[in-house]
């Protein structure tokens, strides 16, 4: 079983286009879905939606590369009760797969915690957009489904980190997955929720050093690669 240590990814992410999460608690006048915000009153990005995110990235990615990957959420489908990749797990030795040695299961606990991510700046603009539902049976404009949702703008910066106990290989591969996401929040079929993440920092504790030690971003990511290409 590969050695693990404790390691800090800081991260950004830029929005491409308007951007809306919808938030529980919230109530504007003639809004029917408000941004969600923070204390002070600013839109961020929750750190649960964003793990989410990414290990669904991660588990398209090492199934992409014919990894052993289990199905959730349902928890008789995840590691270690999926027999079918358990038995392709068993010449490794590991009752788990690469996104459940990650991001956990039932019957493990998640080795990566993100935070929330929050604005960078103290920018508080919003819009509201107008939406309409549609028939998925017709196909057509439905009566009396008009909406209004507030979203916030383009070129927002957020920042926040994602930190945990990890073997090197498990660090690459988020990374990788990392790399892969390109939209967040609602209504993405309606042309939000656009983004890009940039590992800022990559940081891994050195125990032997008993310091933070700086790791490459693409580095990482060559190594996972180049391994599962081999």
């Amino acid at each position: 079983m590969a050695e693990r240590s404790r390691w800090r990814i800081a991260l950004k992410v830029e929005t491409l286009t308007g951007f809306h999460t919808l938030g529980p608690g919230r109530t504007l006048p003639f809004l029917d879905r408000p941004l969600q915000v923070d204390t002070l009153g600013r839109p961020f990005i929750p750190g649960s939606l964003i793990r989410g995110r990414v290990r669904a990235h991660l588990e398209r990615l090492l199934k992409a590369r014919g990894e052993p990957v289990c199905r959730p959420p349902i928890p008789q489908n995840m590691c270690p009760h999926n027999q079918e990749v358990a038995q392709k797990l068993a010449a490794r030795g590991e009752p788990y797969c690469l996104a459940c040695r990650i991001f956990g299961s039932a019957w493990r606990e998640s080795g990566v915690v993100f935070s929330d991510f929050h604005l960078d700046d103290e920018s508080q603009e919003s819009s509201t957009r107008t939406g309409v539902g549609i028939s998925r049976r017709l196909g057509t404009v439905q009566a009396e489904r008009l909406f209004f949702s507030e979203t916030a703008p383009s070129g927002l910066r957020f920042t926040g980190k994602a930190e945990g106990w990890l073997s090197r290989e498990e660090a690459g591969w988020l990374v990788a997955a990392l790399k892969l996401i390109t939209h967040l929040g609602g209504d993405k079929s309606r042309g939000l929720g656009e983004v890009r993440f940039i590992p800022v920092d990559v940081k891994r504790w050195d125990a032997k050093e008993g310091k933070w030690v700086n790791e490459s971003p693409q580095d990482l990511l060559e190594e996972v690669i180049g391994d599962a290409e081999d």
